[in-house]
């Protein structure tokens, strides 16, 4: 557990170096896809915290954050359709990037916690 969210706060501060670099190149719309795929990180950062404010048994702490991987990128799901249904190529972007960076945390998750 103390390795992934080790790898989730490093992608946190990763994605927040990035969207300053890409800022002070005046590229603003890049950068706030940044600091999306930053935030994402840290939700599931704050989701590790909680589980380990739940309990002390690894394996609810896996279960909790595992329901939380599939119970919070549902709503960007859905948002994505519907921002694809409007045309909406701004929200459209954006949710992609979150499901992006939720996959890479699935993966984080199945090779640092052994799923």
């Amino acid at each position: 557990m103390d390795d992934l969210k080790q790898e989730l706060q490093a992608k946190v501060a990763e994605a927040a170096q990035s969207a300053e670099a890409l800022a002070a190149e005046d590229r603003r719309d890049d950068a706030n896809l940044e600091k999306i795929r930053g935030n994402v990180y840290g939700i599931f950062v704050s989701v590790l915290q909680a589980a380990e404010k739940q309990s002390t048994d690894e394996a609810t702490r896996r279960t909790f954050f595992e329901n939380n991987l599939e119970r919070i990128p549902s709503g960007w799901r859905i948002a994505r359709q519907k921002a694809e249904e409007r045309g909406d190529t701004v929200r459209l972007v954006q949710e992609d990037v979150k499901l992006a960076a939720i996959d890479e945390v699935w993966q984080a998750f199945r090779e640092l916690w052994k799923a």
